[in-house]
């Protein structure tokens, strides 16, 4: 059954060249397993209950030390219950060698760990309430981000940005749940320190309090919108790339099928790129750019403008969903640009209508296209639009969860609102109905962020009116 004290193991560094690695170590008996891996050096490891500390150690010489030798390395410990994870936690930085983090993960499990699932790490931090869900997801929109604007937006959410105003939102309205509720059960009480039945001050300050909450759900709500519709909700880009004057331009006009980009015969026409929405029967499927000419040569730039829109390109090309790789009809190669790996290529031919009486140089399957005839221009865009429609949703779960979590508690807050500013003044809301609309927005923030209800608000009601005390 799954645990989570289980000790586990996992590379935390991507494989490639570097000057460190890390591998993360997790549970229960970590102390006893550093402890037969490593040599420690000064005071040694921290003991539960003492601040985390960087430890200098070498590989054990009855262990991975008989192979690779007295290798130092660096060892961030957190020995519990307090840390990232709320129990122990190692950080073994070491030498940046693929097989010698693989020694050490192996021989972790050797002494009794084992690998870590995905994202393991991050749910031992959730559960022990180091981060929320919606900072729990983002981790993994961090990993993802393809854009500044996207890496901006989660690490906002990473470092509490969204959750801490959602948070507040939700402890606002479960004080407010409290107030109401206290009143139902416990007004009738023969106590002396009975709550009292909600009167119209009580009400006054439900009300107010509503009214906060609703701005600081809506405030969220417009954030989340405005940073989605710029980074992860907005449409694909297809990005066209190819040498200078060979006929690009005239390409992305006839896809658009108007004239949306100046052409001339001279080379480097295009100094910026130029971005427009392509049309379909069904609305914008994406965002297509026109760059400027990438020469075989980045020294080639004529001048700082041209070195300029040449890195512009680079950038774009960096951030691009899908890349419309061109070359002339008259051109055997094509051009050398470096495409990211998650983007879909797509390979075209320019100005075959030029090409009567030449020997055929394409030589492999590509989209053969005339701007002049019109040829293969039709096939080209379903192309792209096929391309477009196979890509992975950009909204990631955290994007989806807080959108409706946000709209839902918005809905019950408003009705909630509505309740108690009656139209009469004599007229007295219902408190099980305005306890129940408050109730669904706590539960539909609590969704959002991973909170639970229950204990929360049973220790408002105790703590705030001092029943049984």
């Amino acid at each position: 059954m799954w645990s989570s004290t289980e000790l586990i193991v996992a590379p935390a560094t991507v494989p490639g060249p570097g000057a460190r690695a890390i591998v993360r170590l997790a549970g229960d008996g970590l102390d006893a397993l550093l402890a037969r891996m490593f040599t420690a050096e000064g005071s040694g490891f921290a003991r539960p209950g003492e601040s985390p500390r960087v430890v200098s150690a070498r590989l054990a010489a009855s262990g991975l030390g008989a192979e690779w030798g007295d290798a130092p390395v660096e060892i961030l410990h957190w020995p519990g219950p307090g840390g990232p994870i709320g129990g122990p936690l190692a950080e073994v930085q070491l030498p940046a060698s693929a097989l010698l983090v693989e020694a050490v993960v192996a021989e972790a499990c050797r002494h009794g760990a084992r690998l870590a699932r995905g994202g393991e790490f991050t749910l031992r931090a959730f559960l022990a309430g180091r981060l929320d869900l919606v900072q729990a997801e983002a981790v993994l929109a961090v990993v993802d981000a393809r854009s500044p604007d996207e890496l901006a937006a989660a690490l906002d959410r990473m470092a509490g940005g969204a959750g801490a105003r959602l948070a507040a939102a939700r402890s606002l309205l479960l004080d407010l749940l409290a107030d109401i509720e206290a009143a139902i059960d416990f007004a009738d009480e023969t106590t002396p320190d009975a709550v009292p039945a909600a009167d119209a001050a009580t009400w006054r300050r439900v009300r107010d309090g509503l009214v906060e909450a609703a701005t600081m759900i809506d405030d969220v709500a417009a954030g989340l919108a405005r940073r989605d519709a710029s980074a992860a909700a907005g449409l694909p880009r297809v990005v066209l790339v190819g040498r200078p004057n060979i006929g690009k331009s005239s390409l992305f006009n006839a896809l658009l099928e108007r004239e949306a980009a100046l052409v001339a015969d001279e080379a480097g026409t295009t100094r910026d790129w130029l971005e427009v929405p392509l049309p379909s029967a069904a609305g914008p499927v994406c965002i297509l750019v026109d760059l400027a000419g990438m020469p075989a040569d980045p020294a080639a730039a004529r001048d700082a403008i041209d070195a300029r829109a040449i890195a512009v390109a680079r950038s774009e090309l960096a951030r691009a969903d899908v890349v419309i790789v061109c070359r002339d009809v008259s051109d055997p190669d094509l051009p050398g640009v470096s495409v990211a790996a998650h983007a879909v290529t797509l390979e075209v031919v320019t100005r075959c209508d030029q090409a009567k009486g030449q020997p055929d140089t394409v030589g492999y399957a590509a989209f053969r296209t005339s701007s002049v005839t019109g040829a293969g221009i039709v096939s080209l865009r379903s192309a792209i639009i096929a391309a477009v429609g196979e890509l992975p949703p950009r909204s990631s779960p955290a994007t989806l969860r807080m959108a409706v979590g946000l709209d839902a508690a918005s809905t019950a807050v408003a009705e909630a609102r509505r309740l108690v500013t009656p139209p009469g003044v004599a007229e007295r809301p219902d408190e099980a109905v305005v306890a129940g609309c408050v109730r669904r927005a706590v539960e539909s923030l609590g969704e959002v962020t991973g909170a639970e209800i229950g204990v929360d608000l049973l220790d408002r009601i105790f703590s705030r009116h001092c029943i049984g005390k």
